[in-house]
């Protein structure tokens, strides 16, 4: 994966309206509280399944992704809002860790942010940062609404039969409160349109609308439920954008330890700008200084 395909913006700058900004907000909150009121029953529920409505698709280590059946016809059906055929998709499992490494894992605000993520969970291959609403905090560390632009690689894209995929969307992340107390960790993606981002040449808009959900449940332990539907506009890629799809859904067994990463660099670099503060000498020259002197 290429450096410089997160730091090429294909764009021109976006720039939104207070009143702009504030209609994405309430997009925002709207969307994670119905996602988080479909959800609740399943962690309330004892984590059960439906069979007759998800059929397995891949398992690895405590994760397993489930594809909606097509001939499910609840009223419940994700992929019956979908207009292709394809099908709405669910990723539950457990993952070792504590809640806010996983999230630390998960935030991802800036481009720079983007591209440390992309190198540790891989869950998309090119990437843009068109414009921050809500930024991280030291008092709400979590708490971001970006819009973004992204990228996914779908095999074959080297023959010319096939083009890539790329989303505009919002990306929220956070915490909400269950109805029992306990918080819960959150991070979706909802694609958006604006007249300001045109589609760009090989390659296809697609449109997502994704949301998890994390929750500690034991000292080190993690719930995970992720549901959504990645639509890559044209049928005749589904054979090759399903696998890619499901693949990504398994990105929540790579976020602690990306967080983990991250928390262990924020630290280094936090004590090397303290010693610098400070006059602490350079370990490298010290060495060197050490080297002539003994010569």
């Amino acid at each position: 994966m290429g450096r410089e395909r997160f730091t090429i913006n294909p764009f021109p700058a976006l720039a939104l309206t207070d009143g702009e900004k504030n209609q994405l907000l309430e997009l925002g909150r709207t969307i994670i509280e119905a996602n988080f009121e479909r959800d609740n029953p399943f962690f309330k529920g004892g984590r059960r399944v439906d069979p007759h409505r998800w059929k397995l698709s891949k398992e690895r280590e405590r994760m397993k992704v489930y594809t909606e059946r097509p001939e499910y016809q609840g009223d419940d059906a994700m992929s019956n809002t979908s207009s292709t055929k394809l099908p709405a998709i669910l990723s539950v499992g457990r993952v070792e860790g504590k809640l806010d490494d996983m999230m630390f894992g998960v935030v991802n605000p800036t481009l720079e942010d983007m591209r440390i993520k992309a190198s540790y969970v891989h869950d998309f291959d090119g990437a843009a940062v068109l414009s921050t609403i809500v930024s991280p905090t030291e008092e709400e560390p979590f708490n971001s609404v970006v819009v973004k632009w992204m990228e996914m690689d779908i095999p074959l894209r080297r023959t010319g039969v096939v083009q890539n995929r790329d989303y505009v969307y919002l990306e929220c992340t956070g915490f909400a409160q269950m109805p029992n107390g306990e918080r819960a960790g959150y991070h979706f993606l909802h694609s958006i349109d604006f007249p300001q981002i045109p589609k760009l040449s090989n390659r296809v808009r697609g449109d997502l609308s994704i949301c998890g959900f994390f929750r500690q449940v034991a000292p080190n332990v993690i719930d995970v439920c992720k549901t959504g539907l990645m639509d890559p506009a044209g049928d005749m890629i589904r054979m090759l954008a399903v696998p890619v799809m499901t693949e990504a859904f398994l990105s929540p067994l790579r976020y602690v330890h990306c967080g983990q990463m991250r928390k262990l660099t924020w630290k280094m670099e936090k004590a090397h700008a303290e010693a610098r503060l400070h006059g602490a000498p350079n370990p490298g020259s010290s060495c060197r200084l050490q080297d002539q002197e003994e010569n």
